[in-house]
């Protein structure tokens, strides 16, 4: 068994919780592993949720924990907490009369007359920056988990870790206003932007036969890019040396999707496939059914069966610009729509007969 302790100085911060909109305070112990309290509408500390990121598996934790109010101890009290598979937390009662040591609540002062305290992260730690005036609560205890859980959660979170602050020093190489010896320039109207063929190769194919042959881009060092902008390409690349796409819309989803599948950046046509699946609509499918038919089979298909199953009158599709200009400039996908949904027509119709 592993003991993972916790020093919480709680303050209250106003935000509000679940159906009954309680107050909530919340406290990252690890990777793995957090606290919430939610307050009464008196201001005392009422339940403390213990939460945890991962819950494939059963585990069995116990514990302690001590509540404090101005140094005075107000609660001491053990527990025992089965995680049941797919279950991410558990919930404590605070009130006094389930404590090992029967006390007294010495409430007197109301909790938002303190500051709110923040949390930075250093050393595989949590450390308190400077309160601004003194904080009257705080909990403290420990977690024991089963050792080969707590080594995997801690392998867990410092591989997480060491990741994040990879892709973050990976994405200064990109600060135009330092010197991080870029070996070539990536040319887009009147955007230059420096990066580095070792990184660029390792990521795409299509960089990689460029930067490995004898041509004109690899002699010159520079690459002239015509065909998307030069906020796509500052994502892409973003992309490339961090593994961060940032906040995506459909928009911004379907632009990088061409840059994705012309550098043959095969993660992130994953990423902006996905985007543009969870945002699908009446109003963008036939769009998107564009962009999987140029780019993407399978969120071509996913398009094809939104109109074949989920738009409820194909008419209000026909009488959209989109849809004329299918027909003139991708007659063989409309082609495509019309047999599908003429299928479709007959695989309802079968399945509603009466036998």
């Amino acid at each position: 068994m592993v003991d993972v302790p916790f020093d919480w100085q709680m303050a209250y911060t106003g935000n509000l919780h679940g159906k009954k909109k309680c107050p909530v305070s919340k406290f990252k112990i690890n990777a793995e592993w957090s606290l919430v309290c939610l307050w009464s509408q008196s201001n005392k500390p009422e339940y403390l949720e213990i939460r945890r990121n991962s819950t494939g598996k059963e585990i069995l934790i116990s514990g302690t924990l001590k509540l404090v109010h101005n140094r005075v101890s107000v609660l001491q009290r053990k527990f025992v907490q089965l995680f049941e598979a797919g279950c991410a937390t558990a919930l404590l009662d605070l009130d006094h009369t389930s404590t090992d040591i029967p006390v007294q609540y010495q409430f007197n002062e109301p909790l938002d007359q303190y500051n709110v305290l923040h949390f930075r992260y250093l050393n595989n730690s949590f450390h308190l920056s400077q309160p601004r005036s003194n904080q009257a609560y705080s909990i403290s205890g420990n977690l024991t988990i089963p050792a080969g859980v707590a080594s995997k959660e801690n392998a867990k979170g410092v591989q997480f870790e060491s990741l994040l602050d990879l892709s973050n020093d990976f994405e200064r190489l990109l600060d135009s206003g330092a010197t991080y010896f870029p070996d070539v320039n990536l040319n887009c109207g009147t955007v230059s932007l420096p990066a580095h063929k070792s990184i660029l190769s390792a990521r795409s194919p299509v960089f990689a036969a460029m930067f490995t042959s004898q041509m004109k881009e690899n002699r010159e060092n520079k690459v002239s890019i015509t065909d998307i902008s030069p906020n796509v390409l500052k994502n892409m690349l973003i992309y490339i040396y961090t593994g961060k796409t940032g906040e995506l819309s459909v928009q911004s989803a379907g632009d990088l999707l061409f840059a994705a599948d012309k550098y043959e950046l095969l993660d992130l046509k994953k990423v902006c496939c996905f985007h543009l699946k969870s945002h699908l609509s009446v109003e963008n499918v036939l769009n998107t059914l564009v962009l999987g038919y140029l780019h993407d089979a399978d969120l071509k298909a996913f398009a094809m069966d939104f109109i074949c199953n989920y738009c409820e009158e194909f008419q209000t599709l026909e009488k959209t610009a989109e849809w004329k200009n299918l027909r003139q400039k991708r007659p063989d996908l409309v082609m495509d729509v019309l047999t599908s949904l003429v299928k479709a027509k007959d695989q309802k119709l079968k399945k509603n007969r009466v036998p």
